[in-house]
């Protein structure tokens, strides 16, 4: 008992100093599970953070609940995981809900505050392309030129609208794709090609991507229903019809792991019905949020920034979330809290999703319980997944590949993201008195001083 206490303290304290991503709490936790309370071996640990990191989710809250789970069962499994994501997720909403209450009174305050903290999630989003471009130029030159092609590619197809309102165009662009439609494109080409690159594969992947990217940009130029959902539909099939070549090429033999894996995942879905169940008594369109909070858990692979441009798609997009909200102060908030970063925005999401269609502060608290729960749930279920079928899914070359890719595609997104920053900031500034150019300066200063510090890598 004693052991089980001093691991949730830990785990709690952890998500409390939990600044500067994911990734940098694993030296943190190696250091507290491993070397203090040697309650885990190096060994385990590893394999949770090899397995975290090729699943999506949250990585610090998805190792919690693998280490619990070893230590204690289901309750460390559970308890671990909601201690490391709780405190942020809590901090969030509190300081959201005296933004709420006061806004009209903090509103300017809020604006101007957001500028530099704009600049420091700008700087941390280049940092992060320029760590992903400096890992892919140590493998070879060719893997670095690959992944910067890839990522102009992926900004060119979803910068369309940001480009054009910072321009003050007022033009529909031809593709302006939203993230998980760049998503759905991105894991169609790596299922159905499996890194191979016949004319024929290449013909197909362009006429079918070709009509997709047509069919579902902003401008709509193929507006035919039997083309739109003829192309989904086709890349689909060729994605499912790809997997299974790779898996009788590979004659890959799924180990029934059936028991450990229902095991395992079970109790998630506990967790996530109790949970949401408080939101979908509240008003009904929690479903649509809940459905849609699980999607965006599952997509968010390259880390916890990347996150930000998967919520971008899945809820500002769609209206559910108004722009001002969710660059304004929902960003703003969960980039200066510890913690995940998925489980705060998830949380803060769903906040203002229920203060926007239930318009009380019992509706926005169980929406964010609710947003909470799938960010926890759906990382942790899907990482026990894995974790059981790891051994057998790292030989399917698709799923190498998935490891090998994300990044660069994220990376496009996060460029998009940045467009998005440089315009709230344009907006913010305009009652300040405060030129465009300077934010443009000062966004150009960040971009040279990550170039001459990734020159110096090199030397």
């Amino acid at each position: 008992m004693k052991k089980y206490t001093k691991f949730l303290f830990s785990m709690g304290r952890i998500g409390c100093i939990g600044f500067g991503g994911g990734s940098a709490l694993i030296p943190v936790i190696e250091n507290e599970i491993v070397a203090k309370q040697k309650l885990d071996t190096q060994k385990n640990l590893d394999k949770d953070v090899i397995v975290a990191n090729i699943t999506p989710g949250a990585l610090p809250v998805e190792i919690a609940a693998s280490i619990g789970r070893r230590n204690f069962g289901t309750k460390g499994m559970v308890t671990g995981a909601f201690m490391m994501a709780f405190p942020g997720a809590l901090a969030s909403i509190l300081i959201l809900t005296i933004l709420s209450a006061f806004q009209a009174q903090v509103l300017s305050v809020i604006e101007l505050v957001s500028i530099p903290v704009s600049f420091f999630i700008i700087h941390l989003l280049i940092s992060y392309i320029t760590k992903m471009l400096r890992s892919c130029q140590k493998e070879s030159l060719d893997r670095e030129r690959k992944a910067i092609f890839l990522m102009l590619v992926v900004f060119l197809m979803v910068c369309g609208k940001n480009i054009y309102r910072i321009l003050g165009l007022d033009f529909i662009p031809v593709l302006g794709l939203s993230t998980v439609q760049v998503l759905c494109l991105a894991f169609f080409c790596i299922f159905y090609s499996r890194s191979i690159y016949t004319r024929k594969t290449l013909f197909v992947m362009l006429a079918v991507g070709g009509t997709y990217l047509l069919s579902h940009g902003r401008a709509q130029l193929i507006s035919s229903p039997y083309l739109v959902h003829g192309s989904e539909l086709l890349m689909l099939a060729l994605s499912c019809r790809g997997i299974w070549q790779n898996i009788m090429e590979t004659h890959w033999k799924f180990q029934n792991n059936g028991r450990k894996i229902l095991r395992d995942t079970f109790p998630w879905l506990v967790f996530l019905i109790v949970l949401c169940f408080p939101a979908i008594l509240v008003h009904r369109e929690a479903l649509v949020f809940i459905g849609k909070g699980i999607l965006s858990a599952l997509m968010s692979f390259g880390g916890g920034d990347a996150y930000l441009t998967i919520a971008d798609g899945l809820f500002v997009e769609s209206h559910m979330v108004t722009e001002k909200q969710y660059y304004g102060q929902i960003v703003f908030v969960v980039n200066m809290l510890p913690g995940s970063i998925l489980c705060k925005t998830l949380t803060s999401v769903g906040y203002y999703i229920g203060l926007n269609i239930a318009g009380s502060l019992t509706g926005a608290v169980t929406l964010a319980l609710a947003g909470f729960s799938c960010s926890v749930a759906a990382s942790c279920g899907f990482f026990m997944i894995i974790y059981h079928l790891y051994t057998n899914l790292i030989s399917l070359q698709v799923f190498q590949m998935i490891s090998r890719w994300i990044r660069p595609i994220i990376a496009g997104l996060l460029m998009n993201i940045m467009l998005s920053l440089y315009q709230q900031c344009l907006t913010s500034t305009a009652q300040f008195s405060i030129s465009g150019w300077a934010i443009l300066a000062g966004i150009i200063l960040l971009l040279t001083y990550e170039f001459l510090y990734h020159k110096k890598e090199k030397l």
